[in-house]
């Protein structure tokens, strides 16, 4: 009986802290990549991130679930160190621009700590042992993520609502693991749920880099963790099934990072500089408002989740869901550049 009251709690501190926030009025003012229009306050991630770790620590320093014998517990100090750094990193961006040197630095200090604490992603077919490829590629896979969730988190909701879906699937994917990992998730969900109500439809608030990048980072450390509980058999895979299906849900906004900065790169434009070319911009430049083009996102999570079910149970392959998710994602973004030709024909005449 107790669990149900601290996620409840979890999400009226959360409801809370983001009001404050709004008082708090840490602006975000209209530029070259915004979608809003208007100054709006920002770093609203501060207030899920506060109802998560109180809510969370409450949990882990009162043992309900006892968490004392859960092999989780090793891995939490460093996580919490590293989200600390990298929030406090990120608070100050949101404030006052940081170079982006000074971030990337962060990420990898912050990836490091995890690394330390002996996190890293799985290449069961090659080897039970940790060794310096899957070094190297969970320090790509970890600051990819960290970026990526920041680059993505440009419209009303889109992060914060694909992820409070995405988790959803993770906990099914993990069950049953212990009560600690479980109850990591659904705080992390009531905090999230708690931000969500004010910033979509219409956004009163935004996340800020402090709430992008602790999900980046907190997708990473939740994905790796995983592979700790994935119960199914996956030693015939290169990267640990566990890490993969925890992230496979979010393939759409992925997907639309990767091929913005592989554009970005062939046309010879700097990625480092802030831009409009995401799909979800070009859709939004076209006419479609925040709240259409989140939802249509929801969509491709709910239908990107429940394919890694199948996936994971056996009902088809991997490949399958690669070929499945290869084809969705073509059909996706055909639709989305023809609706640009059409909106550019239209504006010409």
């Amino acid at each position: 009986m107790i669990f149900p009251i601290v996620f409840c709690a979890t999400f009226f501190l959360a409801v809370f802290l983001t009001r404050l926030m709004i008082r708090v009025n840490i602006t975000a003012l209209p530029m070259q990549r915004s979608s809003h229009k208007k100054p709006t306050p920002t770093a609203g991630g501060v207030a899920f991130i506060l109802a998560f770790c109180v809510s969370y620590s409450i949990v882990f320093f009162t043992s309900l679930f006892a968490i004392s014998t859960s092999p989780f517990e090793r891995y939490v100090f460093y996580y919490g160190l590293a989200a600390l750094i990298l929030a406090l990193v990120s608070l100050r961006d949101d404030y006052k621009p940081v170079s982006y040197r000074i971030r990337l630095l962060t990420h990898f200090f912050c990836v490091l700590l995890l690394i330390y604490n002996g996190l890293v992603v799985e290449f069961p077919s090659l080897s039970n042992n940790a060794n310096w490829g899957s070094y190297i590629f969970t320090i790509f896979a970890l600051m990819s993520l960290i970026n990526g969730a920041n680059f993505i988190d440009g419209l009303n909701g889109l992060l914060s609502g694909s992820i409070i879906i995405t988790l959803v699937f993770q906990i099914w994917l993990i069950w049953p693991a212990d009560l600690s990992f479980i109850a990591f998730h659904l705080l992390l969900f009531a905090a999230l749920l708690g931000f969500f109500i004010f910033n979509f439809p219409k956004a009163r608030i935004f996340m800020g880099d402090i709430g992008s990048t602790f999900l980046g980072l907190t997708l990473g450390f939740s994905a790796i963790i995983a592979q700790k509980y994935y119960t199914l058999s996956t030693d015939t895979a290169f990267i640990h099934k566990g890490f993969i299906y925890s992230l496979t849900p979010l393939s759409f906004l992925w997907f639309d990072v990767a091929f913005t900065l592989l554009r970005r790169a062939y046309l010879g434009l700097k990625l480092t500089e802030a831009h409009r070319d995401h799909l979800i911009h070009i859709l939004n430049d076209c006419g479609y408002s925040h709240g259409l083009i989140s939802g249509l996102y929801f969509i491709s999570v709910i239908i990107m989740g429940n394919l890694t079910l199948l996936s994971h149970y056996g009902y088809i392959n991997f490949i399958s869901l690669f070929l499945i998710y290869i084809g969705l994602e073509i059909c996706f973004c055909v639709w989305v550049f023809h609706q640009k030709r059409l909106y550019h024909k239209l504006k010409s005449t």
